[in-house]
């Protein structure tokens, strides 16, 4: 995203006599010298009034004060200054009160790193301490930390993942609080907890997160906590495994989870995130041979790259490169079975038998021979193949 698109909506909401800013964790990140992720305003204008200012808007959630502006493409959400009533689900609060104050707006934010703003002149308003915040590397709480955990006790778990994500610690009241209130996390919905997890799991700070959840003893209130593991300052790597189902599996090794796929059921991923993490734990668990064809061909070279990650993240010497497994795969007579010269068509077509089991059972033993070299993939010399098993066992 752009900062100058976003200037160009804040310029034109001025323009029309109304205060606005760019707020949230870009500022963060645009102090820390980090990569920038979306770009919000929070403007004093009423969703009615960017409606009317800006000729492309999408009304997503104007309950809430929130409107899309496409500026040149782009996207950006652009929310009125507001005010939060009570937080009746400990989640959404039970009314919203628009009004025209950027530090009363910033108050219901989470934490004082994330409750900055920048104006126009690309100073920042800075009203809860956030910059010296960010210069001691700690997360507080902006006002009272009790108030705002019981608020979305989410915030909980998002104050891990930028523990995790950051290396920060947590000032000593937000760490009491925290502790304090980690029982409200029942209140929340697993897939929330689920996925703030994920991120925490892929912070360059994990295994410290993950020390924090141990000593504060927060994994009881986790989905099938507590956690058996200890804590080793030598698995400080995570940021190394490049997507989330190499990080539950690490995660899961970790653990010493013997049955990965029911394990997941309680955070609620997808059945596609279940089976791959299930099936990376199992791989790894085997210690397979990545030079051998077979394995290659059955696994796939992401799959068997990602067993290598997990193996280095372990601590493992691997003997294999990355390169020696995409040689040795790029040279295989077929790399999936779409490639076979032959499918379960033509095999019915020469096996005088109604379909059932042999159909795949002969499409494996096919595809090993055809994958080892030991038979061609040409449909001539497979026929010729089935012909000579066919005649073997009638005489047999």
């Amino acid at each position: 995203m752009s900062f100058s698109k976003a200037e160009k909506i804040i310029e034109q909401l001025k323009n029309n006599g109304y205060d606005a800013y760019i707020v949230g964790g870009v500022v963060r990140d645009l102090l820390l010298k980090k990569k920038l992720g979306d770009i919000d305003i929070a403007t004093s204008a009423l969703p009615e009034d960017v409606q009317r200012i800006f000729e492309k808007t999408i009304p997503v959630g104007i309950e809430h004060g929130t409107v899309i502006v496409r500026m040149d493409g782009e996207s950006y959400e652009v929310t009125t200054f507001r005010k939060e009533g009570e937080y009746e689900d400990y989640r959404h609060p039970s009314e919203v009160e628009f009004h025209d104050s950027i530090e009363l707006d910033l108050s219901r934010r989470d934490f004082t790193i994330n409750a900055m703003a920048l104006r126009q002149d690309e100073t920042v308003f800075d009203p809860f301490g956030g910059q010296l915040d960010l210069e001691k590397k700690l997360i507080r709480a902006v006002g009272n930390p009790h108030e705002r955990f019981r608020e979305d006790p989410l915030r909980m778990m998002r104050a891990l993942r930028f523990l995790s994500a950051l290396g920060f610690r947590l000032e000593s009241e937000t760490y009491t609080a925290l502790k304090m209130n980690a029982v409200l996390l029942d209140k929340i919905s697993v897939e929330r907890i689920r996925d703030e997890f994920e991120k925490l799991l892929a912070g360059a700070h994990c295994e410290e997160a993950l020390q924090f959840i141990k000593e504060a003893n927060l994994d009881r209130y986790l989905p099938n906590g507590p956690y058996k593991f200890e804590v080793n300052p030598a698995f400080s790597k995570w940021e190394k495994l490049t997507s989330d189902e190499e990080r539950w599996a690490g995660f899961l090794l970790r653990l010493g989870i013997s049955e990965p796929f029911d394990w997941l059921h309680a955070w609620k991923p997808s059945n596609q995130k279940r089976k791959q993490v299930s099936h990376l734990v199992e791989l790894y668990r085997n210690d397979p041979d990545f030079k051998n064809p077979m394995t290659l061909y059955r696994n796939g070279l992401d799959r068997l790259k990602s067993v290598m990650r997990l193996q280095q993240f372990f601590g493992y010497q691997v003997s294999t490169t990355p390169q020696e497994m995409n040689a040795i795969f790029v040279q295989l007579p077929i790399q999936e079975r779409s490639e076979l010269a032959i499918d379960g068509n033509d095999l019915q077509a020469l096996v005088n038998q109604p379909p059932g089991p042999w159909i795949e059972e002969l499409l494996e033993n096919i595809e090993c021979r055809v994958v080892s070299g030991t038979l061609k993939n040409d449909p001539g010399e497979i026929k010729e193949w089935i012909t000579q098993c066919n005649q073997a066992q009638e005489n047999g």
